[in-house]
Formats: structure tokens, sequence, C-alpha cells
């Protein structure tokens, strides 16, 4: 029971802050973000709960986790690449790689905190 509360403690609380932080460091040199047209649903909500989902398939060691983690990043890359915001100002799409750039390293965390919720890493916790 420890390690799923470790697993699960280092992919939503250290993946959180790590992500905020590796895309705060990444846009500030990007430059001013583009206004969009919509209001979409916070990231920190959505890459919480990405991760608390993976972080449990991986922990359960699902098979075909990690392709499942690639075809949602690759979902929500399609989907966003295709809004007119995107098509209309060209430096949104800097942001768009930098948001999947993030959801990488989001998805890392929730992989490795699988991998400890599974036993499989720090298994002396």
């Amino acid at each position: 029971m420890m390690q799923w509360f470790s697993g699960l403690g280092f992919s939503l609380l250290v993946g959180g802050v790590f992500t905020w932080l590796f895309l705060r460091l990444l846009r500030s040199t990007l430059g001013e973000m583009p206004r969009l047209s919509h209001r979409g649903i916070p990231s920190w909500l959505t890459g919480g709960v990405e991760r608390l989902f993976f972080t449990v398939l991986v922990g359960l060691e699902v098979p075909g986790a990690p392709a499942a983690m690639i075809g949602w990043l690759a979902l929500k890359l399609a989907t966003d690449w295709n809004h007119p915001d995107w098509k209309e100002k060209a430096a949104a799409r800097e942001f768009a790689v930098s948001a999947l750039l993030g959801g990488l390293v989001s998805m890392l965390f929730a992989l490795i905190g699988g991998l400890i919720c599974a036993g499989k890493l720090f298994s002396g916790v």
C-alpha cells in the first residue's frame, strides 16, 4: 500500500510541480502567448487527471499502457493542431508544441509513478 501512496504522490505532486516549472521555463523563451478565442479546461487539471489515470494503469500493469499514453498525446495534439487559432496565429503553434513537450514530461512522471506503484522502481519504499 505504501508503494501506491509513494507512486501516486510522486506522479501527482512531483510531476505536477516539475511539469509546471518545465513549461514556465520553456514558454518564457517563446515570448508572449497569443490570445486564443476560447477558454479551455485548465491545464493543471487535465494534467493531474491524466497523470492519475495513467499512473494507475501502469501501476496495475495493464498491457499496452505506454502505447495508450502516447496515443492520448497524439489525439490531444491532433485536436488542438486543427483549431482555427493555430492556423490564424502562427506564433500559437510554438505554444502547441510546448504543450506537447509538457505532456511528454507529465507522462514520464505518470510512468515512473506507475512503476513505483507496481514495485518495479524503488521497491524498498
